[in-house]
């Protein structure tokens, strides 16, 4: 396996992580939306690539909604980056958001 196929395969790796906390904190935003009036920050986990990362990031549900415009765009905690695979979209004190630079097939 040639360097680019290592490379292609770490990426992957990382966003099949990434969408994995994203499924999880989704369905956290159903079940806020049921219970919850929206307004007060809600603990997420941290959307990074890091597969032993189990921090929290707080963020209301119209924030966290609003971080994933786009299906790239992923909520992580502040510094929790990997350069090579994503660029900072948006910096907020509490979270930052990141998008993926490529998106393997069919992820959401």
């Amino acid at each position: 396996m040639n360097v680019d196929d290592w490379d292609e395969l770490r990426r992957r790796r990382l966003t099949k992580n990434e969408q994995a906390f994203r499924d999880h904190n989704n369905r956290r935003v159903q079940f806020e939306r049921q219970t919850a009036d929206g307004e007060e920050p809600v603990p997420f986990v941290c959307e990074c690539g890091d597969p032993e990362c189990v921090d929290g990031v707080e963020l209301t549900v119209a924030e966290y909604v609003a971080a994933h415009s786009a299906p790239n765009r992923f909520v992580i905690k502040p510094e929790h980056i990997f350069p090579d695979a994503e660029r900072v979209a948006d910096r907020r004190e509490r979270y930052w958001v990141v998008e993926k630079l490529t998106l393997e097939a069919g992820a959401q």
